[in-house]
């Protein structure tokens, strides 16, 4: 039995968590020595960001490279693992690759403050913006109160009317709250599923993509996988239940094995 569905690294759902604004360091809520941690991060992300533009273009060893120098720099950048676990994954080394998740797990929960702060400092951004665009709106309009032609006005109207389109972009940015921490990405827990599956580990597997599907209920490939898994132990309820889980959340569910599935539902 072969687990179904190809490994796509998110490797930026969870960018938003590590992105540190340029102001973070200056953070009157940190000590000295995690001012000096986020300027590690700093460092570090160029060669992690590096590293996943080698891994799209399939340039492995590349991709490697970066995220060893990314470790190097950060040795707690949990994302930098992840990317090596899949690596390992891969290429069939997949204690190494267990290893590799393991890290990126543990290490990720050291972020959650950080992304808490860098979070304070994006919405900051966000309500200075919303001023100018306010700003801007005020003097366009008196603008087109002077304009001198029908089609200046028109025009000067189409610029009021995208700025005003923007405003409710930003407001409805602004109104989600601060999280104080974040969960653990989907993506975590489904390349340590397909690790414990090639290591035949199928209920420790059938674990985190259990874990996947709940920390994201569109997670496709989680759910082909589960239902597989439940399917190939001969628990045709639990299959069936999932299938249809996926399919209530518009998970697209590989033909055949709903097929299988639902044929094993027939009376004998």
């Amino acid at each position: 039995m072969k687990p179904i569905g190809q490994i796509v690294l998110s490797l930026f759902a969870a960018a938003l968590l590590l992105v540190m604004p340029p102001t973070l360091s200056a953070q009157k809520d940190f000590n000295q020595t995690e001012k000096e941690t986020v300027e590690k991060y700093k460092r570090a992300k160029v060669h992690f960001l590096k590293s996943v533009e080698h891994l799209k273009k399939g340039k492995v060893e590349k991709a490697r490279k970066e995220a060893d120098a990314c470790l190097e720099i950060f040795p707690g950048y949990a994302d930098a693992h992840l990317l090596l676990a899949q690596l390992q994954y891969q290429q069939g080394h997949y204690e190494d690759a267990l290893q590799k998740i393991e890290t990126a797990k543990s290490a990720f929960d050291t972020f959650n403050k950080f992304y808490a702060f860098s979070y304070q400092e994006y919405l900051t951004r966000l309500r200075e913006e919303r001023d100018r665009r306010e700003s801007q709106i005020s003097d366009l309009g008196q603008m087109m109160e002077n304009a001198p032609s029908a089609d200046e006005k028109r025009r000067l109207q189409d610029q009021i009317d995208k700025a005003k389109q923007n405003l409710t972009t930003l407001d409805n940015r602004l109104r989600n709250p601060i999280p104080d921490t974040i969960d653990l990405p989907a993506e975590y827990h489904f390349i340590h599923g397909n690790i414990l599956f090639k290591m035949k580990r199928f209920d420790q597997a059938q674990g985190f993509y259990l874990a996947a599907v709940q920390a994201d209920p569109g997670h496709a490939n989680a759910y082909n996988n589960l239902i597989n898994i439940f399917f190939a132990k001969g628990d045709s309820a639990q299959a069936l239940k999932y299938l249809k889980q996926a399919e209530d959340n518009g998970v697209k569910v590989i033909e055949g094995l709903k097929k299988a599935v639902l044929e094993r539902q027939k009376p004998q």
